[in-house]
């Protein structure tokens, strides 16, 4: 998904397909496109403010036509305000003249090959920890879908999981760690986590480890410093600018805007969609972001700017709802944003606050569960790690 599509972008405002949330990737939901830029798509989850919108690729394989989640026995979570057991597809496509997103716009996109059978849902393996990268975790694998599995990481929620191909440096087979000198981090919650044993854990939960023999290692990524790149701006999604690789390691770049400073440097996965090589934006018809330089910036007089060097008020530390700003209050650049996150609020989990607060009493609230170590049902810790 990183280099030049194959083909165009067919997407068009309106259209209704099936995807997965950014935020919890084991969830599917009802999309809509908000918006077609290049080979880029803003996808929106109907029923849902736009503050929730995320950007995308249009060959993503986070995306699925209509009725994939029936075909393949995925739940789908509906638009909000719709029963569960009401909602019918093409009910609601012919109810709110709506259109489906054509079948022939999701490409085959297994590079792989197919999965190896020994793969397969409810097995351990040893997993990176995206979010936290020096941490190698416990893990399960929740999910199959083509060549991609979800990784999962035992007794956490579903925001740290993520979806990456068999040959992923990130998963690594049982025994990694004490072979390789690492620490493994035991699940939450795990009694005497200092003296972790795979061979108990393994017994205790009934469950079966992926074969170490599967495991093929990818070959080396290839990025180096001082290798120039188009990249998607983390902090204000719907841009991409010219940028520098500044450091690399064995999974990760670390990308630099050139001309913006260096504190809004970060790294990234080196297999990320949001990096391409140079020219892609020109071939797929993106608008790309030029280095900032001080002296092309021109002011007209009574004109409202943001003040922050650099910043040409698109965009808005809320998200899509605003497409722009013109005060350090909304720039996702500004200092006193910069330690909060931009890219994306958490749907689900501000519903879940906005549920509690209409219902003091919580019966209609629903806790994720898990099972612990002795086979009982608990709640999920969905604290930072």
């Amino acid at each position: 998904d990183q280099s030049f599509p194959e083909h165009e972008n067919g997407f068009q405002v309106g259209m209704r397909l099936e995807g997965i949330d950014p935020r919890h990737p084991s969830v599917f939901c009802v999309l809509s496109v908000a918006e077609v830029c290049g080979y880029r798509l803003r996808l929106h989850f109907d029923g849902y403010l736009s503050c929730y919108d995320f950007w995308t690729n249009a060959g993503s394989p986070d995306i699925h036509p209509v009725g994939w989640c029936e075909k393949t026995k995925h739940e789908l979570h509906i638009p909000k305000g719709y029963r569960k057991d009401k909602f019918v597809w093409m009910d609601y496509l012919k109810a709110c003249k709506l259109q489906n997103a054509p079948k022939k716009l999701f490409r085959n996109r297994s590079s792989n090959g197919p999965m190896p059978k020994e793969f397969q849902v409810g097995m351990k393996l040893e997993a990176v920890d995206r979010k936290n990268p020096s941490l190698v975790c416990v893990a399960t694998i929740a999910d199959i879908v083509e060549d991609r599995l979800l990784v999962h990481f035992d007794n956490w929620d579903d925001s740290y999981d993520y979806w990456c191909d068999v040959n992923s440096p990130y998963v690594q087979p049982v025994g990694w760690c004490q072979e390789n000198g690492r620490t493994l981090i035991a699940p939450q919650g795990y009694p005497d986590p200092e003296n972790f044993s795979w061979t108990k854990y393994l017994e205790t939960t009934q469950t079966n480890a992926v074969p170490a023999k599967v495991f093929k290692m990818r070959p080396p990524h290839g990025f180096l410093p001082s290798m120039r790149l188009e990249a998607v701006d983390r902090r204000n999604p719907r841009l991409i600018r010219v940028a520098t690789v500044i450091d690399v390691d064995e999974q990760r770049l670390k990308v630099h805007f050139d001309g913006w400073d260096h504190k809004y440097d970060y790294w990234m996965d080196a297999d990320s969609p949001d990096i391409h090589p140079i020219g892609w934006c020109d071939i797929t018809g993106h608008p790309l972001e030029v280095p900032y330089r001080a002296n092309d910036v021109k002011i007209l007089p009574g004109q409202a700017v943001c003040p922050t060097p650099g910043c040409r008020g698109i965009g808005h530390i809320r998200g899509p709802r605003y497409s722009g700003h013109h005060s350090a209050f909304g720039c996702p650049y500004s200092d006193m944003n910069l330690k909060k996150e931009a890219t994306l609020h958490d749907r689900l989990k501000e519903q879940t606050q906005a549920n509690l607060e209409s219902d003091s009493s919580h019966s209609k609230s629903k806790n994720l569960c898990t099972l612990n170590f002795n086979g009982k049902h608990e709640k999920v810790n969905s604290q930072p790690r």
